[in-house]
């Protein structure tokens, strides 16, 4: 369980990717209902990094690319990345790698 303050400090971190992400989005995309989320999650697995930041962009139905380049953007699909270190570690030149 999280305390308050951590809880505080997990929500600003996840505004800031968010926010990162979403400065790098044509303007229509976000229009049209482009969704960023964002997550810490634990691993306990044997080989996998204790904490890790998971990105999931869904996109909103359309017949082409919203994003040039980034063919899960068009007809309503969505992309999932990962970035092997808790949000509070993730940088922005991190979020663009």
């Amino acid at each position: 369980m999280f305390s308050a303050n951590e809880n505080l400090m997990l929500r600003q971190q996840k505004r800031r990717i968010v926010q990162e992400i979403e400065a790098t989005m044509p303007e229509n995309a976000l229009d049209m209902g482009t969704t960023v989320m964002v997550m810490q999650v634990s691993c306990k697995a044997p080989g996998c990094v204790p904490l890790e930041t998971a990105i999931i962009i869904v996109f909103p139905n359309s017949s082409e690319e919203l994003v040039p380049g980034l063919p899960e953007s068009k007809n309503g699909g969505s992309y999932k990345t990962k970035i092997l270190k808790p949000m509070a570690d993730v940088t922005n030149d991190g979020i663009l790698d």
